[in-house]
């Protein structure tokens, strides 16, 4: 409470659909909600009332959003942090944390945060191998934990957006963004595993930021039950205002068993992808069942494994091989990503995405 002010206690007013009333009270604004509940807030910080002021304020925005009071001043305090938490098993109850579950908790929410930076900073991958980014460490560095109140069942992660100069919107921001929309992708995707029983519907989701790490990482806020449902829910810094509505999203019952699957299935298609840059040497389309492959020399990248120096492209359709018959006509540089599959003996890039290259090497070559 010593770090609530005067004005964050307005600006939280003004942000959460309370009004100011156009007269005052003895040097206080008064403030409505709906008519039913009146707030008076001090002219100014460190006035006699001050404490008995606030603490009034806080009691009554608590019974009104149901809410602690410990985590509506931690929100009225950090204007400029976005918040993510999560209602789970493995966190507090009644304020208290088993130690097991306190490690996995805190470790799992580091997880999760740290596979959406990485995705949000350098794009989507079903793994992230090796160490993160230093502006993805210097992020997590900044978050903090809590409050943890005998009254609440939640664990809550704030993030600031201040103190990073990553871009516009700040990476903590993109971050919290793509890690809601993934976790969304993911609550459908298991719906619609439950009515089909198709688990690769999960593979279209990772080029929105669905990642084995972040698969393991919610999957353990299931606990060891692995019929118990879980939340995540997401609120933007007021200081910061987004687009994107915050939302929650609840994981029924069994989901964590199955994003452990989905972690499994990531892996898997992590160690069988590829992709190439480079010049197209070979084309080759013979007009029946064998149709629409380009050999592209270059830098090869597959999976875990090491470097090759070309590969040949089977593309998605004819208009992918038009585009590549002008590439190679112009010696444009071209890229190519998929999966990898044996071929008459032969390995082959099953092209998911393919397209030119605007790079002067092109021109040298």
């Amino acid at each position: 409470m010593r770090n609530v002010s005067v004005a964050d206690v307005s600006s939280y007013l003004a942000a959460t659909g309370w009004v100011r009333q156009p007269e005052g009270w003895r040097g206080a604004a008064v403030w409505v909600h709906e008519g039913d509940h009146e707030i008076l807030v001090p002219g100014a910080d460190y006035l006699a009332d001050g404490p008995r002021r606030l603490k009034e304020t806080l009691s009554l925005l608590a019974r009104v959003e149901g809410r602690s009071v410990e985590d509506i001043a931690s929100d009225i305090s950090s204007p400029m942090a976005d918040v993510q938490w999560y209602r789970a098993p493995i966190v507090p109850m009644d304020g208290e944390f088993g130690l097991v579950d306190a490690v996995t908790a805190l470790n799992s929410a580091h997880a999760a945060l740290s596979a959406a930076a990485r995705a949000a900073l350098d794009g989507p991958r079903p793994v992230f191998d090796g160490t993160a980014p230093k502006a993805v460490r210097d992020l997590l560095a900044r978050v903090w934990i809590g409050p943890i109140v005998p009254s609440a069942d939640l664990l809550t992660v704030r993030i600031p957006l201040d103190g990073e100069n990553s871009g516009d919107p700040p990476l903590a921001r993109r971050t919290l963004t793509l890690l809601q929309r993934a976790t969304l992708l993911l609550r459908e995707a298991s719906a619609e595993v439950r009515r089909t029983g198709d688990i690769s519907v999960f593979d279209d989701t990772v080029r929105d930021g669905v990642s084995a790490d972040l698969c393991v990482a919610l999957a353990r806020f299931a606990g060891t039950d692995p019929g118990t449902r879980f939340e995540v829910g997401f609120r933007w810094a007021r200081a910061l205002p987004s687009e994107v509505p915050a939302r929650t999203v609840v994981f029924e019952a069994e989901t964590g068993t199955l994003l452990r699957r989905v972690a499994h299935r990531l892996r898997r298609l992590h160690r069988e992808s590829a992709s190439v840059t480079g010049l197209i040497g070979t084309l080759f389309d013979n007009g029946g069942e064998d149709r629409f492959r380009v050999h592209v020399r270059g830098e090869v990248a597959i999976g875990d494994g090491e470097p090759r120096g070309s590969i040949w492209v089977r593309l998605p359709d004819e208009a992918a091989y038009d585009v590549a018959v002008e590439a190679h006509r112009n010696r444009t540089l071209v890229r190519a990503a998929g999966t990898l599959k044996d071929v008459n003996g032969r390995r082959e890039l099953i092209a998911t995405s393919f397209h030119t290259v605007v790079d002067d090497r092109s021109e040298e070559s």
